[in-house]
């Protein structure tokens, strides 16, 4: 009952997104992919940044600046079909994909009998990267499917992993013990879908622009990433040291790659990719050099493992009252480049580990056989 009410509350609050999205559909992130979806299939620069505006600010946007796209080439597979669209429609239609998508990875994720709580269908970032178009959810997507049928559908979930391949840098901790993983158990066809993906998805667009991985670097370099505000810890550390220094940012990074191997050395005889993977994923997002408060849904599942155990009528009613000032902030239409946002995640992650601690996980060696319920 509680599943099916979370659902309605869901599909009902994104259906009314989505009729804003469809009437302002220049006005979101997804203008940037469905630009840059024209743009391929007419075989010319995605990242061309005079020709974007154009796009743009045809389709009803008042742009002073291009929107870029800051994907990789490889992602352009996900989005060229949207340049077969108009703007509304595709709008409308990318957002479809988000719901479905969204409700298909908390299912992957869900783990025991009992359902998972209405804030985990109601999770601020989820919401956010909804109005925004943003691709986060599909990322979300790939790695639940991942997480679930990594062993089962080893070629299928390779090729799910090509999703977090759009923004690997949020997911800087998992990838080699992906690696390591798949070596230790001769996953060799996970790797191997992984890989053979990745080159399709590389060379596919070289046939509509074949000096596309040239325009994007020179796209990355002159979008001047490393000067604009970003509302997450690793900017804000940056902030507090005198002068602003970029590698400031990448200090949260390098300590995460030190938690991630005692991470991993510790957990390695019963790694379980939906538990530990889960609170790895939560680290790596935290820890980005660069990410966006959308991409906090990243954390979704090692919120929904926690929100799993018996304790969680003590712990989700403080997660949330968190996820409703990140909702509230969300409905007053503040800018997500807001330093508004900027608590969110440090407030998830502490919530996280005070949860951990309150449902006797912390320490806690679970066999993979028994995680998998």
């Amino acid at each position: 009952m509680q599943t099916a009410a979370a659902i309605i509350l869901l599909l009902s609050s994104l259906g009314l997104l989505s009729s804003v999205l469809y009437r302002n559909a220049a006005d979101r992130d997804f203008i940037c992919y469905w630009s840059s979806a024209k743009l391929l299939l007419s075989h010319q620069n995605p990242y061309a940044g005079q020709a974007i505006l154009e796009i743009e600010n045809a389709a009803g946007a008042a742009y002073r600046e291009p929107f870029i796209m800051r994907n990789p080439p490889g992602a352009l597979c996900l989005v060229a079909p949207l340049g077969f669209l108009t703007a509304p429609a595709g709008a409308f239609l990318w957002l479809l994909a988000q719901i479905a998508l969204a409700l298909l990875s908390v299912k992957c994720l869900r783990m025991g009998c009992r359902p998972p709580p209405l804030v985990v269908f109601l999770f601020a970032p989820i919401l956010g990267c909804a109005m925004a178009g943003q691709t986060s959810i599909f990322l979300l997507a790939g790695i639940a499917f991942f997480f679930k049928y990594h062993e089962e559908r080893p070629v299928l979930s390779g090729l799910a992993l090509l999703m977090p391949a759009m923004k690997p840098h949020l997911f800087l901790l998992l990838w080699p013990v992906i690696l390591i993983e798949c070596v230790r158990k001769k996953n060799w066809r996970l790797l191997g879908a992984f890989g053979a993906g990745l080159a399709v998805a590389g060379v596919l667009p070289l046939f509509f622009d074949p000096h596309i991985w040239a325009h994007y670097l020179a796209a990355i370099r002159a979008e001047h990433i490393e000067g604009q505000y970003l509302a997450n810890l690793s900017f804000l550390l940056r902030f507090m040291v005198p002068g602003h220094p970029v590698w400031v940012q990448a200090v949260p990074s390098v300590l995460g790659i030190a938690f991630c191997c005692r991470y991993y050395w510790r957990r390695r005889d019963v790694w379980n990719w939906r538990i530990d993977g889960a609170a790895l994923l939560l680290v790596s997002t935290i820890v980005s050099p660069y990410s966006w408060p959308f991409d906090q849904l990243l954390m979704l599942p090692a919120i929904i493992h926690v929100c799993s155990t018996r304790m969680r009528t003590k712990t989700v009613p403080a997660l949330a009252v968190v996820n409703a000032v990140a909702v509230l902030l969300l409905l007053r239409m503040i800018p997500l480049s807001s330093p508004a946002y900027a608590w969110s995640g440090t407030a998830c992650l502490i919530w996280y580990v005070w949860a951990r601690r309150k449902s006797g996980l912390a320490g806690v060696r679970v066999s993979p056989e028994l995680a998998t319920v």
